[in-house]
């Protein structure tokens, strides 16, 4: 799958952005106080009002979880009915992630980690001070925090919870951990790949390329993309081959995507585009060839149906000459014969 064949299958303008996300066969978009999912071809599946703006969405299995306000919400994903009326907390919320196995971590913004179960209800408070963002999970009891001062920290929630860097390195940007890898950006600019394990690195490379400002992150199946500050699409790795390089890919500030072979990308103003590799984009020509050819299959097939009714009736009503000019249109030279038959026989 090369960076430049990826295509924009459709696009559509929303009101102002704050958050997309995919889910299984679509995507998931916060814009002012609504949430809105669409399917894989952009219709409205539902369209669900908060009391507030959202600014935050994620998915689990089975819920979308949201942060609006001041407070935490769980919509069912299948139709956008509420879990129940949600959590607040003095001083907002600030980032959220599901928790593997169901259930939900929320940050704050006052220091604290808010743990709940998989139906939204509080479990229990955690102090660990300021951090930026929720990176990810390694398993189900060791999750990485993008600290305040800049260094990753590993949370390692168990009955006594323990708390170490990984390392004393600050970063600027963190992208989120996806199937144990994720993008860096040193204070000095430069972008790094890595795969993080609860005491350190098992991988961290320096990222040879033009200087960026990471302020997304989505990674697919040909490698990770970013969203730049100046609304481009990036791909990283680059791509080997100078050559292969595409013409400015431009996308917004927010980029989603189901870590193959689709990528979501929007604008704070609302323009929203739905990228497709070229694997996907050729299938999808393909269906709806298939589909124009069954169509037209099926429309020529009403039309001989209704052709040959109107042969018969014009036979049954005498009218041979028309009869013969249907069956000779229609091909049917069995007919044609018999009725000339019965021409010369004057019948």
């Amino acid at each position: 799958m090369s960076g430049n064949k990826w295509e924009v299958a459709w696009s559509l303008q929303e009101n102002q952005v704050a958050a997309v996300i995919c889910d299984d066969d679509g995507m998931l978009v916060a814009c002012g106080s609504h949430v809105v999912s669409y399917d894989s071809r952009g219709n409205v599946r539902w369209r669900s009002n908060l009391p507030f703006k959202v600014y935050r969405l994620e998915v689990d299995d089975s819920n979308v979880g949201l942060l609006c306000g001041q407070g935490f919400h769980l919509l069912r994903i299948a139709d956008g009915i509420p879990i129940h009326e949600g959590r607040a907390t003095a001083g907002g919320f600030q980032d959220l992630i599901p928790r593997p196995g169901g259930g939900w971590v929320i940050s704050d913004r006052v220091g604290h980690l808010h743990l709940f179960d998989v139906a939204g209800i509080g479990i229990r408070r955690l102090n660990t001070g300021d951090n930026r963002r929720l990176v990810g999970w390694l398993d189900r009891e060791h999750l990485l925090l993008h600290y305040q001062d800049g260094r990753i920290m590993c949370l390692r929630l168990v009955q006594q919870d323990f708390s170490r860097y990984i390392d004393e390195k600050n970063w600027s940007w963190t992208s989120r951990l996806s199937n144990g890898q994720m993008l860096l950006q040193a204070t000095d600019g430069e972008v790094w790949m890595g795969q993080p394990h609860p005491f350190g690195w098992d991988a961290l490379d320096r990222v040879e390329m033009v200087g960026t400002e990471p302020i997304s992150s989505v990674r697919s199946g040909d490698g990770w993309w970013v969203a730049d500050i100046d609304g481009k699409l990036l791909r990283i790795p680059p791509l080997a081959d100078e050559s292969e390089k595409s013409v400015e890919m431009k996308g917004g500030e927010f980029i989603a995507g189901n870590g193959i072979d689709i990528m979501v990308t929007a604008t704070q103003s609302g323009l929203i585009r739905w990228w497709e590799s070229a694997e996907l984009s050729s299938k999808r020509r393909a269906i709806i060839q298939r589909l124009v050819t069954e169509e037209r299959q099926r429309l020529d097939w009403e039309f001989r149906k209704n052709m040959f009714q109107e042969a018969r009736r014009a036979e049954d009503d005498g009218i041979l000459s028309k009869a013969i000019e249907l069956y000779q249109a229609l091909g049917r030279s069995g007919d044609v014969h018999r009725m000339l038959q019965r021409q010369s026989r004057g019948d």
